[in-house]
C-alpha cells in the first residue's frame, strides 16, 4: 500500500510553493495582453509548482494527486484563450516535459479528481458540455505526461446527479461517457458520496457498475456517513472486484470534531482495515496533507 498526497504540500507551501489562479473576473477587467500574460505566468508557476511536488512525493513514497485548478480559465470559453496563446507556452511545455521525465524516473503512480462542478449525468446540457471540455482537457495533460492510459492513472469523480432513478441518472451518464475521448473514458472511475440522498456504495455495485462496467472507488468517510446498510469490509472487497485487476486507488480520511460528520479532520487518529491480503493505494483526504500523512506513517501500523 502506498499513501497518496492531495494536490497540495504544507511542506512545501511553507517553503513558498503555492498554486496560483486566475478568475474569470479579473482575466476580462485587463487589456487582453495584459492579461494572457498573467495567466501564463501562473500558469508556468503551477507546473512548477507539480514538478516540485511530485519530487517531494517521490522522496517520502507517495502517490499524487494532481490538482485540477493548475490552468486556470483554458476551458472557459468566455475567456477564449489556448495553451498556445501564452507567452510563456514554450516554458510551460518544457516544464511538463520534465515532469514527465520525473515521473518515469521515479515511477510515482499520478491521478487527478476534476472538480464537484463536473456533472456526467446533469440534465443541463450546457453543464454536460463543460464536464466533456474540461475532461477530455485534463486526459490530454496526463497523455503530455506520459501516463497509462488505463485505471493507473485513475480520473476520479461523482455522479454527482439525483434527476430520476438510478437507472435514468445511469442511463445520462453512460450516454454522456460515450461522448468523452477515449482517454477519458479508460481512466475514469467514481467515488460513492457521503450524503444520504446521494450514491452509496451499495447503489453504485448494484445499479451503476453493472451497465457502465466503470470501476468504483472507496471513501471510508463518505461510507461511514451513508453506509446503506453494508459493512465497511463487504462494501471494500465489492468496490476491489470492479478494478478489473488494477491496483485500485481508494480514499481515507476521518470526520473532524463537530457537527458535521462530512468535514474531513486535519489528522487521522485511527487505524483503518484493508480486510485480508488484497492490496490498494489510498490517497489520504486530511487538511494537514503530507503532514497528516507523516504523523499517520509514524503512529498507526497498516
Amino acid at each position: 500500500m502506498q499513501f497518496g498526497l492531495c494536490c497540495i504540500s504544507i511542506e512545501l507551501k511553507e517553503q513558498g510553493y503555492s498554486f496560483q489562479t486566475m478568475t474569470y473576473k479579473r482575466f476580462s477587467s485587463l487589456p487582453r495582453n495584459e492579461a494572457i500574460e498573467i495567466l501564463g505566468s501562473r500558469i508556468l508557476n503551477n507546473m512548477q509548482v507539480t514538478h516540485e511536488t511530485i519530487r517531494h512525493c517521490a522522496e517520502h513514497g507517495y502517490c499524487y494527486r494532481i490538482s485540477s485548478d493548475l490552468f486556470p480559465l483554458i476551458t472557459y470559453i468566455a475567456a477564449d484563450v489556448i495553451l498556445s496563446d501564452l507567452p510563456q507556452y514554450i516554458d510551460i511545455v518544457q516544464e511538463i516535459e520534465a515532469i514527465k521525465q520525473t515521473i518515469q524516473d521515479t515511477g510515482v503512480r499520478v491521478s487527478v479528481h476534476p472538480s464537484e462542478f463536473n456533472v456526467l449525468a446533469s440534465t443541463n446540457q450546457d453543464a454536460v458540455d463543460r464536464t466533456i471540455r474540461e475532461l477530455n482537457f485534463y486526459a490530454d495533460f496526463l497523455d503530455m505526461l506520459g501516463l497509462p492510459r488505463d485505471y493507473n492513472c485513475p480520473m476520479n469523480m461523482h455522479i454527482n446527479n439525483r434527476d430520476g432513478t438510478n437507472a435514468e441518472v445511469t442511463e445520462r451518464f453512460l450516454y454522456n461517457f460515450n461522448m468523452l475521448q477515449e482517454n477519458v473514458r479508460n481512466r475514469l472511475v467514481i467515488e460513492n458520496d457521503d450524503k444520504l440522498n446521494c450514491w452509496s456504495v451499495k447503489q453504485l455495485i448494484e445499479d451503476f457498475y453493472p451497465k457502465t462496467k466503470i470501476p468504483i472507488t472507496f471513501d471510508y468517510l463518505h461510507h461511514s456517513c451513508h453506509p446503506d446498510g453494508w459493512t465497511e469490509e463487504f462494501a471494500i472487497l465489492a468496490c476491489v472486484n470492479t478494478w478489473q485487476g488494477y491496483r485500485p486507488l481508494f480514499h481515507y480520511s476521518e470526520s473532524a470534531p463537530g457537527n458535521n460528520p462530512r468535514k474531513h479532520a486535519d489528522y487521522a487518529e485511527k487505524d483503518f482495515y484493508q480486510y485480508g491480503d488484497i492490496d490498494y493505494d489510498v490517497d489520504m483526504e486530511l487538511k494537514q496533507k503530507d503532514l497528516a500523512i507523516a504523523k499517520f506513517m509514524e503512529g498507526v501500523s497498516v
